[in-house]
């Protein structure tokens, strides 16, 4: 395993509108600036932000904010966004696949940051205790409560 870490949405919004693990965030995003881990996630995670920002937060000033600290972690490299290759695209099918119709099937967004994190030997880290208890058997997935320790592995 390397130190590549593939943080969902949602840990960026943990940090955004200060929820309970908003220090957890901060703390993962303080080791890529420092250069401890490398963060990559899919092209889907500025949508996704962009999406919530939409529907959530009216101040088109604050909107602007936060997009443009999300463009300078990518200018400074600390955020690399890719657009998911066919081998990703094949993984994310067969993990949104998985399931049942009892239980429910994994959404194709999340399966997409954690078949990015699988063929990247790297680390799916999100809040979605859901698509967690979903995929769990596919591994190279954490739960971002547990930041610390997944830190401790790969640093």
């Amino acid at each position: 395993m390397n130190n590549i870490i593939v943080p969902d949405a949602n840990v960026f919004l943990e940090m955004i509108y200060s929820r309970s693990l908003q220090m957890m965030a901060k703390q993962l995003i303080s080791h890529a600036i420092a250069n401890e881990i490398q963060l990559v996630a899919p092209s889907l995670l500025l949508d996704e932000i962009t999406e919530v920002f939409c529907g959530n937060l009216d101040d088109l000033h604050k909107v602007q904010q936060h997009l443009l600290y999300l463009e300078q972690l990518v200018d400074e490299k600390v955020l690399l966004i890719v657009v998911p290759s066919l081998a990703v695209r094949i993984k994310a099918i067969e993990i949104a696949r998985t399931g049942n119709s009892k239980s429910g099937y994994p959404e194709l967004s999340d399966s997409l940051y954690h078949a990015l994190a699988i063929v990247n030997d790297a680390i799916f880290v999100t809040n979605d205790s859901k698509h967690l208890a979903k995929v769990h058997k596919f591994g190279h997935v954490e739960k971002l409560v547990d930041y610390p320790t997944v830190y401790e592995r790969i640093a």
